[in-house]
This record gives structure tokens, sequence and C-alpha cells, in this order.
């Protein structure tokens, strides 16, 4: 056991020798939030561009839809004049009266 305890304390003595502390500077934390705030930087683009994206693509969308469906419904002038009900007897026809009169289909 005091063999290994030996080993693995001069593996940890050639680790130590191999990458020694780094000396501390002025400079040592504005580097490193410099870093992080890079990498930040670099993960939030890529969500900022497929909001953006998503943002024109739903626009473009909402155009073409209005372009294509306002001609459409320019003659609408007798449904947004008429009432309810107007409208639904304008559309449907009296199946109970048909079927009942005997002039089914």
């Amino acid at each position: 056991m005091d063999g290994k305890n030996e080993r693995l304390n001069a593996l940890w003595a050639d680790y130590r020798d191999a990458c020694p502390d780094p000396e501390p500077s002025a400079q040592f934390m504005p580097g490193l939030w410099k870093r992080i705030d890079t990498r930040r930087a670099g993960s939030t683009l890529i969500f900022r561009r497929l909001a953006r994206l998503c943002v024109f693509g739903t626009l473009g969308l909402t155009v073409l839809m209005g372009v294509v469906l306002i001609p459409y419904f320019q003659d609408a002038s007798v449904y947004t004049n008429a009432s309810y009900v107007d409208v639904l007897a304008a559309d449907l026809t009296n199946t109970y009266v048909d079927i009942l009169s005997g002039d089914s289909k």
C-alpha cells in the first residue's frame, strides 16, 4: 500500500511540474471574463439568428396570405352588412323542410 501512495505522489509531483500554476496578473480576471463573454455571444448568436429568421418568415407569410386572401374576400360586404341569421340562411339550405315535404334529391 505504501508503494502505491509513493507512486501516486510521484505522479502528482510530475503533473505539477509539467503544468505549473499560471502567474496571477492584473489582467487575469478581465481576460477570463472576456473569454466567457466570447463564448456566450457565440452560443446566443445562433438563437438570435433563428429568432430573426422565424420573425421574418412569419412576416413574409402574413403578407403573402394578405395578398392572396384580400382579393378573395373583397365581395364580403354581403356578410358584413347582414345579420348572423341572414348569413346562415344564405349559406345553408333548409334540408328539414325538403325532407318533410318529400322533395329530397
